[in-house]
């Protein structure tokens, strides 16, 4: 899929690159899609026709980057392709031919679209595309929303971050300021509290219940020593089930025990994928 190339149909108007000399034909409505281009409109003759060559529109812009606003001006992009998901805990998944890669956004789209004061129809899109590139590209998602005052799109990355001590300093710089930073740290130490909490309260046998009565007490210490030692490696992403699901094998031979942990690891899955991931679902009060 090219996100770059650009043709018009039925056009009535022309657009020239001065610094190449190339000239784009256009439609004058499309071009209402930015301020900027409707400001110089409201000066021009709207009779000019296509072939006259007056008042064709001349512009300070390399080639490549007029062909990629004209792009947006006429065809904007189409959000991203979600992919399906039976889990409603699990992250929204994306077509990643439908995404708009990040370096083309962040260098030329976004640039773009702020200079020449582009639609918010457009740049809704263009922010969709931001966070579908979220999973894959988190810091410098979250970095680019924070900086330019995208709250939403900037909490939404927030859930895919790494552990920041485990960024290398030449990538932690890409962060805008220490408030962007500090947000981070508040919403991992969270995560990391709220993990723990989760893990050292989740019994093999609550109360009792559908305890062994063969094996109950060696299960529940195999229990015990699995989370304890789980509990000093946890970090904001560990999937604290996942690890606590290596035991089941170990019980396989006993069909009670075997059930208790199934029942316990996916109880505790469950609360897991409950809590906060992002900053814009930490509780007030933290």
């Amino acid at each position: 899929m090219s996100w770059t190339t650009f043709h018009c149909e039925n056009p009535d108007f022309k657009v020239r690159s001065i610094p190449d000399d190339t000239t784009f034909a256009v439609r004058r409505a499309a071009l209402q899609g930015s301020e900027v281009f409707k400001d110089m409109f409201a000066l021009c003759d709207p009779t000019a026709a296509l072939d006259s060559g007056q008042d064709d529109l001349e512009l300070h812009e390399r080639s490549g980057d007029l062909e990629t606003l004209l792009l947006l001006l006429h065809s904007p992009p189409a959000p991203p392709t979600k992919l399906p998901s039976a889990d409603k805990f699990r992250s929204t998944a994306y077509d990643p031919v439908t995404v708009i890669p990040l370096p083309l956004l962040l260098a030329l789209f976004f640039p773009l679209a702020d200079k020449y004061m582009l639609a918010d129809a457009i740049t809704r899109e263009l922010r969709a595309h931001l966070v579908a590139n979220a999973p894959a590209h988190a810091l410098e998602v979250y970095s680019f929303a924070a900086r330019h005052g995208m709250e939403a799109e900037a909490a939404r990355a927030s859930q895919f971050v790494r552990p920041v001590a485990s960024y290398r300093f030449a990538e932690i710089t890409v962060l805008p300021d220490v408030v962007a930073y500090h947000k981070l740290v508040r919403l991992q130490d969270f995560r990391v509290k709220a993990l723990r909490g989760l893990l050292l309260a989740e019994d093999i046998f609550p109360h009792g219940y559908g305890e062994c009565p063969s094996h109950g007490g060696e299960t529940s210490a195999w229990w015990d020593r699995q989370r304890k030692a789980l509990v000093g490696r946890i970090e904001t992403v560990t999937d604290v089930a996942g690890e606590m699901d290596a035991l089941t094998d170990t019980l396989r031979d006993c069909k009670i025990c075997h059930k208790a942990c199934v029942a316990a690891v996916e109880m505790l899955a469950y609360k897991c994928k409950k809590l906060p991931k992002r900053l814009d679902q930490l509780p007030n009060v933290y």
